[in-house]
């Protein structure tokens, strides 16, 4: 295909595509004549990796150029580009704090990471922020978390068998990472939701109905009272309801009234 069916297919412009082209990002094609090349499907795939790579992941150019160097290494075990592209993508954090924690916690899950993992680090300067909240950091404790954590992974990581292709294995990394990341904290934000109303909105609709505002009957009104004359309102009376709110002056106030529960 051509720069212009290939910029089509990936949604990159052809300068973008360009650019990678300088940067030895993506390959160059096959030379066709002084002023074109050809491109095939390894390109596109090339394409799609990098654009989730700079634009879901927002990692700089050397990184990208880091996962791409690690994809072309086929002596490079696929579970070292998993972990490489997995690593430039979250981009843990390294707290200054006692991995001790952290690694009894991996340890009593069963829990075996490759040597040097980044992520005992970020693991312990998060254990060490619920310590300091007086939170229970035991395995007991965060075994909810870690069994969820658990399955979601191995849901994510089944996407990817041994024949995968490299750069199909480091795209999904990236997606998996970033969007599905995203995805989680947002259905968990939805899940406390709807957990709190399938557990408290019983309570809340008895209370609402017990604690209703007592109303005066008919009888404890004073009878004697003279009847209210209609007419055009004196000065220092409450306008009639269509005239309230008229400016935004009188909007302002009333809405505050409202919300207030009280009268301007």
């Amino acid at each position: 295909m051509r720069i212009s069916e290939l910029a089509d297919r990936s949604g990159l412009s052809v300068a973008t595509i360009k650019f990678y082209l300088r940067k030895d990002l993506l390959p160059p094609g096959e030379t066709v004549s002084k002023t074109q090349a050809s491109y095939d499907e390894s390109h596109l795939q090339r394409l799609r990796l990098i654009r989730a790579l700079r634009e879901i992941a927002d990692l700089p150019v050397a990184t990208i150029a880091a996962v791409l160097g690690a994809v072309d290494d086929e002596s490079l075990p696929l579970l070292d580009l998993l972990r490489l592209t997995q690593t430039a993508v979250a981009r843990p954090a390294a707290y200054d704090v006692d991995p001790g924690p952290a690694e009894t916690l991996l340890d009593e899950l069963g829990w075996q990471l490759l040597p040097g993992s980044a992520l005992v680090a970020s693991l312990a300067g998060v254990l060490a922020a619920l310590a300091d909240q007086h939170e229970k950091t035991d395995t007991a404790s965060l075994r909810p978390w870690a069994d969820a954590a658990w399955s979601v992974a191995e849901a994510e990581v089944g996407y990817i068998s041994a024949d995968t292709a490299r750069a199909t294995a480091a795209r999904r990394v990236t997606v998996g990472t970033v969007l599905y990341g995203e995805l989680l904290a947002q259905l968990r934000l939805v899940a406390q939701e709807a957990v709190s109303v399938s557990r408290f909105r019983a309570d809340a609709e008895r209370d609402s109905t017990t604690t209703q505002p007592e109303h005066p009957s008919p009888e404890s009104t004073n009878s004697k009272q003279p009847p209210v004359k209609a007419g055009r309102p004196k000065s220092g009376r409450l306008a009639p309801v269509g005239k309230l709110g008229t400016s935004k002056r009188g909007r302002q106030t009333a809405v505050a009234g409202r919300r207030t529960g009280g009268t301007s």
